[in-house]
């Protein structure tokens, strides 16, 4: 099943359909009710994002996890990375699926700005055939407007999904630390922790000629690439095999 069509996506999204509505129809339609929605939209995301289990399904503390005895630490990644000849091409790989998303936000934000215009309408068509009420006439057109919203937004990121298959993101902190307990890494606005052992169906494969270890997960969905670029990828294998894979199968060379 496409992510787009998850049922706990559908009815997370339809819960915020309701709120949504409730609020516009006691605000009313304005510009200003416009900006609260977008405002309100964003922080709710970014609240949702640091509360999901990240992108292997586990969670943890970054403090927790650097307690813990540290076994490597690289901070000059960067440097690594420019020196990968390879890395233009894995890129160019995900900017394809970058550009697919881009082009379904820009499918809704058109859809949310040009049909901004005919709440009224709308709520004229509601108030004359199926009820008097001025908030309920209200809540039920914006829920008509968000509700196109959702099915033009769901429709063309599923047809965009079907076409390019799982969505690739590759990930390449530029500082991270390993300990007995997980890996972190320095993101752009907070630290993420993966603690060990790494969940079932991750592959971790080690690539000495271009420097890196990856950590792989692929289903359906996505397909998320944590690539840690070291000095001494070697050690940095041992270590993620040790103590992240524990017993499980293990090795995936690469290059």
């Amino acid at each position: 099943m496409s992510m787009y069509l998850d049922r706990n996506r559908i009815l997370m999204s339809q819960a915020f359909i309701i709120l949504y509505s409730l609020l516009a129809s006691i605000l009313g339609r304005s510009w200003k009710t416009f900006a609260v929605i977008i405002i309100l939209f964003i922080v709710l995301s970014i609240v949702m994002s640091r509360r999901s289990k990240g992108p292997l399904g586990v969670k943890a503390s970054p403090a927790d996890i650097e307690s813990a005895r540290r076994l490597y630490e690289e901070k000059g990644a960067r440097e690594l990375q420019m020196k990968d000849e390879g890395l233009a091409s894995d890129l160019q790989e995900q900017s394809k699926a970058l550009m697919s998303m881009n082009l379904i936000m820009i499918v809704g934000l058109a859809y949310f700005i040009l049909f901004w215009r005919f709440i009224d309408p709308l709520y004229e068509f509601v108030a004359a055939n199926v009820t008097s009420n001025e908030l309920l006439a209200h809540f039920l057109a914006f829920l008509a407007y968000f509700e196109g919203y959702f099915v033009v937004n769901t429709v063309s990121a599923y047809v965009v999904s079907k076409r390019s298959g799982p969505m690739i993101t590759i990930n390449m902190p530029t500082e991270y630390t390993v300990s007995e307990k997980g890996i972190v890494y320095k993101g752009l606005i907070s630290k993420t922790a993966i603690p060990f052992p790494l969940p079932e169906g991750v592959r971790v494969s080690l690539n000495e000629r271009r420097k890196f270890v990856e950590i792989r997960k692929v289903n359906t969905k996505t397909d998320f690439r944590l690539r840690l670029y070291a000095r001494n990828p070697k050690r940095l294998y041992t270590i993620i095999e040790r103590y992240g894979l524990g017993s499980r199968e293990p090795r995936q060379e690469g290059g």
